[in-house]
């Protein structure tokens, strides 16, 4: 367990432990708490212009990013459907789309820790996972066949860059659904294998036209977006960015991390609980969820991020640590230190010995070590956040975190 740093703090952060609250769904000025954030400006920090530089500086560029990478998402699924219906390259073509599509999912896995103002509103509608549904596709695959098909009416669910996976990356052309199967996708089952590959590639088309609208909504309600209007002061502004950090907790920890691990000698190692089913992207996804957090924390290219709140606050060596934390995560989840997919690891890892190796991992010798210790590496950042830097700052935690010690 880690041991949490109890920095000093000054008399302007103790102003923002009034504000110190257990649930985001009330925020400290709204309670009639300190607006910390405001009471914190100097000649050296604003708290106003560390929100907007957050937002324009770090969200905006990533929001653009991905718009732009959707695009080109787009042009290399259509150039993968017509060599499937040209007799072309199919294997380069689907290649290209796959990398295009990681392409577009490092982007996104990097504005998933920043759920904050129109990406909390709109996520869903590019990525829905944990409510992906493969039946669900092959579903929509069939339903996308029928004359005067509209992709914009349908839920997230069944659409989004999490279905993309499912149509790229799943090299199965039988139907995903069990128990009781609906005629319609019996009778599309017994087509060749090319015909349902082709009507799956059709579907993927429209799956990332649909998506090229929805990222260009996203670009566009950033141009605008101000964030301090979306709470009833800066330090209730703030704490929406707060908020979107304990996706590291809740989400890259919890979900992305613990669930796949053995916590006693008698667990399993469970690939069933990977983000994606199709795709090996796991360990990319955790990687730049932590890039997102560092962002958040760090700033980009000079401009203001959390970690001069907490400098305001007195806080130089909490922030340090913080930053530390995150870039050593960052670095241990690169494709450099663990060359395999979480995946690959988690299937070679099939005897008593790995599970003991896993839960005692304190060296990271193998990739097995690796991921295990990544784990712990990701929870020493998280416990800071639940700790400290909520503390110091005001920030309330969000109540799907609250009682969270782990």
């Amino acid at each position: 367990m880690k041991k949490i740093v109890l920095a000093t703090v000054t008399g302007l952060s103790v102003l923002a432990l009034v504000g110190c609250g257990s649930s985001s769904s009330s925020s400290s000025s709204s309670s009639g708490g300190t607006d910390s954030c405001t009471a914190l400006d100097s000649e050296i920090f604003n708290c106003g212009k560390m929100l907007s530089d957050i937002v324009e500086h770090t969200v905006q560029p990533l929001v653009t990013d991905f718009s732009i990478k959707v695009q080109g998402l787009a042009n290399k699924t259509t150039a993968y459907c017509s060599a499937l219906s040209s007799s072309g390259d199919e294997s380069a073509a689907l290649a290209e789309a796959r990398m295009a599509w990681q392409e577009n999912m490092d982007v996104w896995q990097q504005l998933e820790v920043m759920q904050f103002g129109p990406l909390k509103t709109k996520r869903d509608e590019v990525y829905s996972w944990p409510l992906n549904d493969s039946c669900k596709y092959d579903d929509e695959v069939v339903s996308s066949l029928e004359e005067g098909y509209d992709i914009s009416g349908i839920t997230p669910a069944r659409r989004g860059i999490a279905s993309l996976e499912y149509l790229l990356f799943n090299e199965d052309p039988s139907i995903s659904c069990t128990g009781i199967v609906p005629d319609r996708l019996i009778d599309w089952d017994n087509k060749s294998p090319e015909a349902k590959l082709a009507d799956r590639c059709g579907y993927a088309e429209k799956v990332s036209a649909d998506l090229i609208i929805r990222a260009e909504s996203l670009v566009q309600d950033y141009v605008d977006y101000d964030l301090s209007k979306d709470a009833g002061s800066l330090q209730d502004a703030a704490n929406l960015v707060s908020d979107a950090l304990f996706y590291i907790d809740k989400k890259t920890k919890d979900d992305k991390l613990t669930a796949l691990l053995p916590q006693t000698e008698a667990d399993t190692f469970k690939l069933g609980s990977l983000e994606f089913d199709y795709a090996d992207a796991a360990r990319d996804a955790v990687h730049n969820n932590l890039i997102g957090a560092l962002a958040i924390m760090n700033g980009t290219g000079g401009n203001g991020g959390l970690r001069d709140y907490l400098v305001a606050a007195g806080q130089s060596a909490l922030a340090d640590e913080m930053i530390t934390e995150l870039n050593t995560a960052i670095s241990s989840s690169s494709d450099t230190e663990i060359t395999q997919s979480f995946r690959a690891i988690m299937t070679a890892a099939t005897g008593p010995n790995d599970v003991s190796t896993c839960i005692n991992a304190e060296t990271a010798a193998t990739d097995l070590e690796k991921l295990c210790s990544l784990d712990n590496e990701v929870k020493a950042f998280t416990d800071d956040l639940k700790g400290q830097f909520v503390l110091t700052l005001g920030f309330t935690t969000p109540s799907d975190a609250e009682g969270d010690n782990d």
